[in-house]
């Protein structure tokens, strides 16, 4: 769909592409949301309604999530993956994987605010340097 910015980023050379296969793409969440880690898990195809997607589409979609939260873990202390799709704003379903480590004191729906609002939390301040060195890793481990 033409007017559809996850379709049209699909068509981009993206920094914070981390991967993709013929069905779907996990991209890194945007520096302003100060949270290391938030994925979006996109299907190629623009689907609008659950009933739409295909059986193995909806098959892989369960273990990407499974897959995401273990890479997750081998680099961030992660206590809890909060899985959420609204696809009010973008109508094309994307699902947001925020991550939740262990001791913080940020959690649920202000975590997943600050997430997918980029509500910057003051006590949090991820440099651009560690942002971006972060993503090189990312990149690494689910190349592997």
């Amino acid at each position: 769909m033409k007017s559809c910015s996850v379709c049209q980023k699909h068509n981009l050379e993206e920094d914070l592409l981390l991967w993709r296969n013929n069905d779907w793409f996990i991209y890194h969440g945007p520096f302003n949301s100060q949270l290391l880690g938030y994925l979006y898990l996109e299907p190629k195809r623009h689907v609008e309604n659950w009933n739409e997607f295909r059986p193995d589409e909806l098959s892989q979609m369960g273990n990407l999530i499974k897959e995401a939260e273990c890479k997750l873990k081998s680099i961030l202390d992660l206590d809890r993956l909060y899985v959420i799709t609204i696809s009010e704003a973008v109508r094309h379903i994307h699902l947001h994987l925020v991550p939740r480590s262990q001791g913080s004191d940020v959690k649920g729906l202000s975590l997943i605010e600050q997430a997918t609002q980029q509500k910057n939390i003051p006590s949090q301040n991820i440099s651009m340097e560690e942002f971006d060195c972060f993503i090189v890793r990312l990149k690494n481990i689910f190349s592997s």
